[in-house]
């Protein structure tokens, strides 16, 4: 709710007359009643807008630009707006929504830039880095000026102002792809540059990946052509510039930077064989950011014992970049390499993903986690790391681990699981429940008992009834197991415990259970 906030009160301010007069409709469609059934689904919020026959509004509530009404609007509509305030009035005043969006659009009335912007440069040389940097930063220094407040600065940067430079890319195939790698790097600058703890964190890391997206998608089609004698100017400055740029980079962007030189070095550097003399550039720095460098340059020239020093080293701070290398080598079946990679590397991940702070974050490393492990267990047919990893994730990896113990017929284990989590019998699959009745009734027995006691406990008539029925599918279970003995004894032993409960004592004799 708190990032879609401030994407709508970024890209749309009030400053602007077409944006109030669809904030005026959007507030009578609220305050006629007009909207219906809203709700929130994960990161989206649905409703139903009543004007002119039924209107179907869906808000992204992380990526605010791909938000869109079946009225076809292609910008915000009134129904988004109507949509956005009903949802908003069941946690906040509308008042609160209208005084910040007001304030905000009073705050940005003054120009974004108002110092006078350079001369831009109308051109640039083909075989020139600066030249196209030059050309870039006049081109971004005109844009910057056009915006009439910075809240739409972000929003222009990603949809206008980059696509305009794609479309004046070189032509050449062989260094269009730099050039628009240049771009994207310039572009993230940009955007960390703006951000301040104004803007929620995530919203800047979504505007970012975009660009590292486009980064990984230039890069690789630079694979072929990075050999090319007419690049070897234009990549040796990129080599040098890029460094520079992941080295003076600081929190919390850090990783971003670090993807852009993971994703050059492997398709476009590496051509040139130049990982040697790049390390000795970075022999005298030791910050996290350098160690980074010599660890993925270590790990493309194989070089596993020295690059997990680094990783040994650095432990927690290292666990967000340890999923990018053990997919590379899951990626290549390098067994040998991934095994010495998830011995030393494993520890460090599970516990990088017990402190990540939400539920969400949890579920989701945990889940990229075991997809690397599963395909690691069907390369190699050992499962070890993977049972491990299942044990150590839990809760959040309940799910695979639950799955993994029914298709290997570990019915006991299966039931230590449920009992473990707290699962009640009557909530859990029935079909699963028959395939292990009919396996091995025995592993069961737990789960009835637990259910029985659980039921008896109530103290009340229905949930006796309840006990009792439980009773009897339990009794098959002994009779199929034949441990009738075990069974008398289980019920002496109820019988006596409940003596005092004249309700059940009752429900005991309707069921026709023995125990004299």
């Amino acid at each position: 709710m708190e990032q879609f906030t401030s994407w709508l009160i970024d890209t749309y301010p009030l400053s602007d007359d077409a944006n109030r007069h669809t904030l005026r409709e959007g507030l009578k469609l609220f305050r006629q009643g007009h909207v219906i059934n809203t709700y929130e689904e994960g990161t989206s919020l649905i409703g139903k807008v009543q004007d002119n026959g039924q209107k179907h509004v869906l808000l992204d509530a992380e990526i605010g630009d791909l938000s869109r009404c079946s009225c076809g609007a292609s910008t915000l509509c009134s129904h988004q707006v109507a949509t956005f305030l009903t949802i908003w009035s069941k946690h906040h005043t509308i008042a609160s929504l209208m005084d910040n969006w007001k304030a905000q659009s009073a705050e940005d009335a003054v120009p974004f830039l108002t110092e006078v912007p350079k001369k831009k440069a109308t051109s640039y040389a083909d075989n020139s880095l600066s030249s196209w940097l030059e050309y870039v930063e006049g081109q971004h220094a005109e844009f910057k000026s056009s915006i009439p407040t910075k809240r739409t600065y972000l929003t222009g940067l990603t949809h206008a102002f980059f696509p305009k430079l794609r479309l004046q890319a070189p032509k050449k195939a062989e260094i269009r792809p730099l050039f628009l790698l240049h771009a994207s790097i310039f572009c993230m600058e940009q955007v960390i540059k703006s951000y301040d703890n104004t803007q929620p964190y995530q919203y800047i890391a979504d505007i970012l990946h975009r660009f590292v997206d486009i980064v990984e998608e230039e890069a690789k089609g630079l694979f072929h052509s990075a050999i090319a004698f007419q690049l070897d100017s234009l990549l040796k400055e990129s080599r040098q510039l890029i460094r520079e740029k992941l080295l003076h980079q600081e929190e919390p962007f850090i990783r971003e930077m670090f993807y852009i030189y993971q994703f050059t070095w492997n398709d476009v550097f590496q051509r040139r064989n130049w990982m040697s003399s790049e390390l000795k550039e970075l022999e005298e720095e030791d910050s996290l950011q350098a160690e980074l460098a010599k660890t993925h340059l270590l790990f493309l020239q194989k070089k596993d014992e020295e690059a997990l020093k680094y990783v040994k080293k650095n432990g927690n701070e290292y666990a967000p970049y340890i999923f990018h290398w053990l997919q590379a080598l899951v990626s290549a079946k390098a067994k040998d390499r991934l095994d010495n990679w998830l011995s030393m590397s494993l520890p460090i991940v599970t516990e990088y993903i017990h402190s990540e702070p939400t539920y969400d974050r949890k579920r989701q490393l945990t889940k990229h986690l075991l997809k690397l492990l599963t395909d690691y267990a069907l390369e190699t047919k050992h499962d070890r790391l993977y049972k491990e990893a299942l044990r150590n994730l839990m809760p959040y990896s309940y799910g695979e681990y639950e799955w993994y113990l029914f298709e290997t017929k570990s019915y006991r284990k299966w039931v230590e699981l449920q009992l473990w989590m707290g699962f009640d019998l009557n909530g859990l699959e029935s079909y699963k429940l028959k395939v292990i009745k009919k396996a091995d009734p025995y592993a069961l027995f737990p789960l009835y008992h637990v259910a029985i006691n659980k039921a008896i406990e109530q103290r009340n008539k229905t949930a006796y009834k309840e006990a009792t029925s439980l009773l009897k599918a339990l009794h098959n279970l002994y009779k199929k197991e034949k441990l009738e003995d075990v069974w008398l004894q289980y019920l002496l032993q109820l019988k006596e415990g409940t003596k005092r409960l004249r309700s059940f004592q009752e429900e005991l004799k309707k069921g026709r259970f023995s125990y004299d």
